[in-house]
């Protein structure tokens, strides 16, 4: 009896260290797997920079995929929803992108331009599409296909820079809200606010500032 006991009490313990082993890694570790601040300023930019190009109304549609195994684009997609209806009156109509067998799509690292496209052709009302998942990548029909209507208003997060250089010479992107590619940032070493999180990270390009990008390797 006393060794059954024994190891009751063991396994009970045991039990009770696992419950907050599990707390403090979901609780705490978790929870610190990316930057809040930075990716509500990154919502925020993305917000504003959707009002500086077609006022503070109109018809937005969001890309995204599931935010599940991606918290920092929860963090975004909220702190965007969060701004834009304090900055005007907005429509806003969100797509959801099926990523099943499709391990490339992820936060700012690239979108379709088939996916893209048939987003586009569902929603010809839109003033602009607002994508989370990077800018689209068309091959030369794809491109002229988009370019033989009327040409959509596209605001993108870009972790890569080598596809944006083409989409702004033929006017497929109006804003890229792009991981930082110039150093050292302009703001300080050690940030502390949203915005200098914001600037030590990402730039946002415009096709006036779209000569700053670098150019993409030759194979």
């Amino acid at each position: 009896m006393p060794d059954t006991k024994n190891t009751l009490t063991a396994i009970a313990a045991i039990g009770v260290i696992a419950a907050a082993c599990s707390w403090i890694y979901f609780g705490q570790v978790n929870a610190t797997k990316h930057n809040t601040v930075l990716h509500q300023r990154v919502g925020e930019v993305l917000a504003e920079q959707t009002v500086e190009l077609i006022g503070t109304q109109g018809k937005v549609v969001t890309i995204a995929i599931a935010t599940k195994e991606w918290p920092e684009l929860k963090t975004q997609i909220e702190a965007f929803n969060k701004k834009l209806a304090a900055l005007g009156k907005f429509e806003v109509r969100d797509y959801e992108m099926d990523t099943k067998d499709q391990p490339k799509y992820g936060v700012g690292t690239g979108l379709s331009g088939r996916r893209y496209i048939r987003t586009v052709k569902k929603n010809e009302n839109a003033d602009v599409f607002v994508s989370f998942i990077g800018a689209p990548k068309f091959d030369d029909a794809e491109r002229a296909e988009l370019e033989a209507g009327k040409k959509p208003k596209l605001i993108a997060e870009s972790r890569g820079t080598d596809n944006l250089i083409k989409l702004f010479k033929h006017e497929l992107i109006q804003v890229a809200v792009a991981s930082r590619y110039q150093y050292p940032s302009p703001g300080p070493e050690n940030p502390k606010t949203p915005d200098e999180w914001f600037t030590k990270q990402y730039q946002i390009v415009t096709p006036k500032t779209a000569n700053t990008l670098p150019k993409p390797e030759q194979d």
